[in-house]
């Protein structure tokens, strides 16, 4: 596992930011993503896949939705086949159980202005 710092704020673009990360990001479709972005690659560097695995490629980032987890539960199917079935039921589950909450849903409010 390799971690890029990229997309900084203030003072610690210098100090925090790896050389190179977001021409290395851009090469493994992350550029419009956002964070967290990964990207699974194999020995030889060639892309997997990537956490752009929502409908319009959207990123999943930190998997917590119901629809994130099971985009997530399917990157990790076809990028790690030798991963037994039940150990990776258990992250998924560990990811159910441990997701932030949803944010409420407000219904629309009644126009009352008079006219």
């Amino acid at each position: 596992m390799v971690t890029l710092d990229v997309m900084e704020n203030g003072p610690k673009v210098a100090t925090d930011e790896n050389p190179g990360g977001l021409a290395i990001m851009k090469t493994l479709g992350g550029e419009k993503s956002g964070l967290p972005f990964y990207a699974i690659i194999d020995a030889k560097g060639k892309k997997l896949a990537d956490s752009n695995a929502m409908p319009k490629d959207q990123n999943i980032g930190y998997p917590g939705s119901p629809e994130e987890i099971e985009a997530f539960g399917k990157i990790l199917e076809k990028t790690a086949p030798k991963w037994k079935a039940t150990d990776r039921q258990k992250l998924i589950d560990y990811l159910k159980e441990n997701a932030p909450p949803a944010a409420p849903v407000h219904p629309p409010t009644a126009n009352t202005t008079k006219q």
